[in-house]
């Protein structure tokens, strides 16, 4: 079988392969979509484990603000810190 002919008879079955051919993009279409959408979950679960810590971090960091004010207060004279006797 020469080129041609084998071209000839290629061509002549052109609508099948269109056919596969759309149903080939349209699975890549929608394994594109899928991806597309599982990055962007995955953005948003690594953004807000990211929120979630950083929150954590601010709690903690208040607290130790918190405990160092009241360390500080304890040495000078105020009115929380006086004996009554």
């Amino acid at each position: 079988m020469t080129f041609t002919q084998m071209h000839d008879r290629m061509m002549s079955h052109g609508t099948a392969s269109y056919c596969a051919e759309a149903a080939s993009s349209c699975a890549q279409s929608a394994q594109a979509c899928f991806n597309s959408i599982m990055l962007i979950l995955g953005a948003i679960i690594m953004a807000s484990i990211i929120i979630a810590r950083l929150c954590a971090l601010s709690i903690l960091g208040l607290l130790v603000l918190v405990l160092v004010v009241l360390l500080i207060t304890v040495h000078f004279d105020t009115p929380w810190t006086r004996n009554p006797a």
